[in-house]
């Protein structure tokens, strides 16, 4: 057995008046060499022949962990205590206490043993003795080992720092990661900046983790304010990075002059990203249009305001009105205009897949690219249009072009600005009313097709003046909408209606026209017109200048052997 031959010191007179009683197991140690002198061997002693069979005292505990007199799964923590260079480190950088709790198996059966490595003040490289010391662990200390599992389910890691000397000491880790915590290195700085230099940290995440474990900065944090600090960060494990949360908070043990720490680690990849992904999805909600599911305009302001404003990339931006939403609203109902702002966004979406596409209001709609010359843009765009007039949809357009190092707003206003010009045109052009008397054809037909008559009278009856089904055997008139005026004329005339017919038409409709009425008053001529062409329209002007036209057309849905024909009296803009 190897033993120390020293001289009474400080240390002995420490052992023989303060720790003797409390300790069944006391040695002096020669922590560089391993050479120990036994103060005390009361208890255990049925690990003798080990502990004769070892050449130092780091012989001896590896021995114990190789023949499993230490629990496995208090090895790895044990195994640290059996490595000089680690021992060394600690005792030489200031370490007062090393202590580790373990259970052991003894001849009289389990036992836990707290062990402890005793520093004194004169302890140096030059005067390197400490004493190991034994004893079975007191009701606290077991009842603290039993919540170590339940802690560890909760944490990955739980490790005790001292931000005065910069040492800390693993509670819980896993094994791989204590082999390497018992190899030797001691400066926790050199630990963190070690892991991270080899690239364990995302290095998105190297900025805020180089600044909270940069030499300094952690004491100087809680010298200033003492709560615990956390922040997230991804580390890679088993090859891939894993969102984790690090916290370090003061123990009870803390002090200014010993700023001891425990620091947590615990995974939380799983939650964080389904928290992640919920948070996008709400995120993704709050930015789209609900009907067209196109970005809106908080999203279209927060990217315009988020472009780097210095950079020389193109930015190309297309802004889109929608010709005849508030007519299309009005005469088919909003249902039929939801359904053309649908169409323009998945033509959108089509031609411009790659793009950003937003509808920014009622009917206003805008892509932004930063790929796209302004002469991709145009290409693209007729193809928009074109596939829009399938439809019967039109579209008033602007585009401009530059570069991100100009002003942005001013392309968007710009691009508005030749949008705005387009749609004058369309309007100079008579497009609008090009447009109405298609939707006209589109309430025609819908009244032959389906006599909608309530959907008529809750959307569209306001356009018109009368919708009459006409009889021409009988020569009288049901109607699906009239005003008073047809009221009144069919009453005075005991709703015979070519008699009320004229009446309108000496009364209100100027002489010139008279002879279009003549013409379809002629029930026989009608008749034989409609059977050719399906439907026929006359326009005319009031004696009070409205433009009038008047569209009659065959019932296809003819029943009872009636020839009923729809009569349609409605509004014009101008007299066509």
């Amino acid at each position: 057995m190897n033993k120390i031959v020293s001289e009474k010191t400080e240390l002995d007179s420490f052992v023989e008046n303060v720790l003797v009683e409390s300790y069944a197991k006391i040695f002096k140690v020669n922590v560089n060499t391993g050479e120990y002198e036994v103060y005390k061997n009361d208890g255990l002693r049925d690990d003798d022949g080990v502990l004769e069979d070892s050449p130092s005292i780091y012989d001896y505990i590896q021995r114990l962990i190789t023949d499993k007199a230490i629990y496995p799964e208090y090895a790895t923590a044990c195994r640290r205590l059996a490595n000089p260079e680690y021992v060394r480190k600690s005792v030489f950088s200031g370490e007062k206490r090393i202590v580790q709790s373990y259970r052991r198996r003894t001849a009289e059966g389990d036992r836990w043993i707290t062990f402890a490595i005793i520093t004194g003040a004169e302890c140096s490289p030059e005067n390197p003795t400490v004493l190991f010391t034994w004893r079975e662990a007191d009701s606290d200390t077991i009842t603290l080992l039993d919540t170590l599992p339940t802690i560890s389910s909760l944490y990955d890691k739980l490790i005790r720092i001292n931000l005065s000397n910069n040492t800390y000491e693993p509670v819980i880790v896993d094994s791989d990661e204590q082999e390497r915590l018992s190899g030797g290195v001691i400066n926790m700085y050199e630990w963190w900046a070690g892991y991270s230099q080899n690239g364990n940290i995302a290095s998105e995440d190297m900025g805020a983790f180089s600044t909270l474990t940069k030499t300094g900065s952690l004491q100087k944090r809680f010298a200033e304010d003492p709560s615990p600090i956390s922040f997230r960060y991804r580390r890679k494990v088993n090859g891939e990075f894993r969102w984790v949360q690090l916290s370090i908070s003061p123990s009870v043990e803390y002090s200014e002059e010993n700023q001891i720490m425990l620091l947590t680690l615990k995974d939380i990849h799983e939650e964080y990203t389904a928290q992640e992904r919920k948070h996008q999805e709400l995120l993704d909600n709050m930015h789209r249009d609900a009907l067209t599911n196109l970005y809106n305009r908080l999203k279209f302001n927060a990217d315009i305001e988020n472009v780097e404003k210095n950079s020389k990339s193109m930015f190309t931006c297309l802004y889109i009105d929608v010709n005849g939403l508030h007519e299309l609203n009005n005469l088919l109902g909003h249902q039929k205009g939801d359904d053309m702002l649908c169409c323009v966004a998945d033509t959108l979406r089509k031609y411009f897949p790659d793009e950003n596409a937003y509808r920014i209001g009622g009917d206003e709609f805008v892509v932004t690219s930063f790929k796209l010359s302004k002469r991709a843009v145009e290409l693209a765009v007729e193809e928009v249009r074109r596939d829009l007039l399938k439809d019967n949809y039109e579209i008033s357009i602007g585009i401009e072009a530059g570069n991100c190092g100009e002003n942005i707003e001013k392309i968007v206003a710009a691009a508005e600005l030749a949008m705005r010009n387009d749609k004058a045109n369309y309007y100079m052009n008579k497009g609008d009313r090009r447009r109405k008397r298609q939707m006209n054809e589109e309430l025609e037909q819908m009244l032959v097709e389906k006599h909608d008559s309530e959907r008529f009278l809750d959307i569209i009856s306001h356009q018109f003046l009368g919708v009459f089904f006409v009889d021409h055997a009988n020569d009288t008139a049901r109607h699906i909408y009239t005003t008073d005026l047809f009221t009144d004329l069919l009453e005075e005339t005991d709703n015979c209606f070519s008699a009320a017919l004229r009446l309108y038409v000496d009364r209100f409709v100027k002489s010139e026209y008279d002879d279009r009425f003549n013409d379809i008053l002629n029930y026989d001529k009608l008749n034989q017109k409609l059977s050719e062409t399906g439907s026929l329209r006359i326009t005319y002007q009031k004696t009070d200048g409205i433009c009038m036209s008047t569209r009659i057309l065959k019932d296809t849905e003819q029943k009872d052997g009636k020839a009923e024909t729809i009569w349609i009296f409605v509004e014009e803009t101008t007299e066509q």
